[in-house]
């Protein structure tokens, strides 16, 4: 299981890395992006959902094969039972299979490894912060449509964790630059 700093330290590089790959010949497209991220976390006894953020950088080696790195954070609820369940982050590495539909429009699936941290605070000064984390297989599917040469728009939908005591997935719609 990697670290949540290691994990980061290895998407950073990723992003980093992207816009120099995507000169080489190997690299058909390369891009970065963001968006927001509606999440769903269920574990430690809470069942809750917010609005986070997410960016993500990728590369496809050919229309059919790429990789994508996630980075996941933001939003709290109020859980109801004395505390605030919050993202502190969401990471993962991925595979994406793509296929193309027509020159501008794509459907993907995606697989790889996640790791993610919530934080559950207490209402009361006296109470002890809790973090909750999990790695794990992480899966989804979306669907790409190229606006312009340089942005597209995408939605997809994620299953990052599915551990005992410890689900979480996300819908998020984000725009990409291509370069």
């Amino acid at each position: 299981m990697l670290e949540n700093g290691k994990l980061q330290a290895l998407m950073l590089a990723t992003a980093l890395g992207v816009s120099a790959a995507s000169k080489a010949q190997f690299i058909e497209d390369a891009y970065i992006g963001g968006g927001l991220m509606p999440w769903q976390y269920e574990g430690a006894g809470e069942s809750e959902g917010a609005l986070g953020g997410r960016l993500m950088a990728g590369v496809m080696l050919n229309d059919h094969l790429g990789f994508e790195a996630h980075f996941g954070w933001m939003g709290e609820e109020d859980s109801g039972n004395d505390r605030t369940v919050e993202l502190d982050s969401v990471d993962s590495a991925l595979v994406r299979l793509n296929r193309p539909v027509n020159p501008r429009a794509d459907l993907y699936a995606l697989l790889g490894f996640a790791s993610a941290r919530m934080v559950l605070r207490p209402f009361t000064i006296a109470g002890t912060d809790e973090a909750p984390s999990a790695s794990g297989v992480a899966f989804g599917a979306g669907a790409a449509y190229r606006v312009a040469d340089d942005w597209s728009v995408s939605v997809d939908v994620m299953r990052y964790l599915s551990e005992p005591d410890f689900d979480f997935e996300a819908v998020t719609g984000s725009v990409r630059w291509h370069f």
